[in-house]
């Protein structure tokens, strides 16, 4: 009886590691792109813009292949940038000259997210799986680059490689990683930050999903074609009141009194979804936080632009539902006509609703 006892306990034991390995396995297979993301850029990420360009080409029904031509990139991007889904790329301006150059563009990824820190910024893109590993490190020999010694390490260009190619080239492929298991490249303007983020992205450091804040918040956005996330307090800053002058900053404090309790942001995501229906995450302490502030935030969201000429938000975007979840303040608002540019009207500052 003791060592069927025994045997069964066993049993149980690994169903139940069984269970929870399956049930992390599960997990990760269904995250979000943009959850992928933030589980590949640095902990000491402040500020990340995110866009899905398998999502976008879907939307727009344009085709993904290996290498598309910078003619073919160029020409469905126009439509992208129409309907705000390109805006907040770190590569858009250059997409033509990367699709001519290196091989990559929002042409054939997957994904693109670009990561900024105090201490240095990175691109993270995903790319298709079709797209040839061996042809992108073919690109970057013929370029110029500095091959690394070995598979994971920096290509070595610079600004007197780069800056010749092309003048609409951004200066975040001046240093660039290939990762070729994980399908990703990765590019900084130097050599130190590009090897950060690789680091981050293989595991060997901590990621941007160490933030709670900032998982709580994208887990409950859906799937964006193209986001900004603001980690922890960084919105209170980079979004701040203090950007507009006196004038504007003394009817702001009028306005947010008038809105009721306000707590300072734990964290912000502004997200638009490839059918232009734009979400609103503001994360708080806690629940209570979050259910104290939904009246006011929503009266913010709807209210005078203070700071950005005579207007209010509400003339340009309809708030369709405002809620609290958990310690997130969740407002969802959709362009009231074709020609609003929901996401890029907003993520630069003064914006009031974001205040802290």
């Amino acid at each position: 009886m003791r060592t069927r006892w025994l045997v069964g306990g066993l049993v149980l034991v690994v169903l139940a590691g069984l269970g929870y390995a399956g049930s992390v396995v599960w997990g990760r297979a269904h995250r979000t792109d943009l959850e992928r993301a933030v589980s590949l850029v640095p902990a000491a990420t402040q500020r990340l813009s995110f866009t899905d360009w398998a999502a976008v080409r879907r939307s727009l029904h344009v085709p993904t292949t290996a290498a598309p031509s910078p003619t073919t990139v160029t020409k469905w991007l126009n439509r992208a940038y129409d309907r705000d889904l390109s805006t907040v790329s770190s590569i858009s301006d250059s997409a033509r000259a990367l699709a001519e150059h290196y091989g990559w563009s929002p042409g054939n990824a997957d994904w693109e997210a670009y990561a900024q820190a105090g201490s240095g910024s990175a691109m993270v893109l995903r790319m298709a799986d079709q797209v040839s590993f061996d042809a992108l490190a073919g690109h970057l020999r013929e370029l110029g680059y500095t091959k690394p010694s070995s598979e994971t390490g920096v290509w070595l260009g610079g600004a007197d490689l780069v800056g010749p190619l092309d003048p609409s080239l951004t200066p975040e492929v001046q240093y660039v990683v290939l990762l070729a298991d994980q399908h990703l490249v990765i590019s900084s303007d130097t050599a130190s930050y590009a090897e950060t983020a690789a680091r981050a992205a293989q595991g060997k450091g901590a990621s941007l999903a160490a933030t709670s804040s900032v998982t709580d918040m994208i887990g409950r956005i859906g799937e964006p074609g193209a986001a900004m996330i603001w980690a922890r307090d960084f919105a209170c800053k980079d979004l701040a009141m203090a950007h507009a002058d006196r004038a504007s900053q003394r009817q702001a404090d009028q306005l947010i009194a008038a809105a009721g309790r306000t707590s300072p942001l734990s964290g912000l995501v502004m997200a638009l979804s490839p059918g232009r229906v734009l979400t609103i995450a503001e994360e708080f302490e806690s629940s209570d936080q979050a259910r104290e502030n939904l009246r006011a935030r929503a009266r913010l969201a709807v209210g005078e632009a203070v700071g950005r000429g005579e207007s209010t938000f509400n003339d340009d975007l309809k708030l369709t539902a405002s809620k609290a979840v958990g310690s997130t303040v969740l407002l969802t608002m959709r362009p009231r006509s074709a020609g609003v540019f929901p996401l890029s009207s907003l993520y630069s500052g003064p914006v009031i609703f974001a205040t802290c």
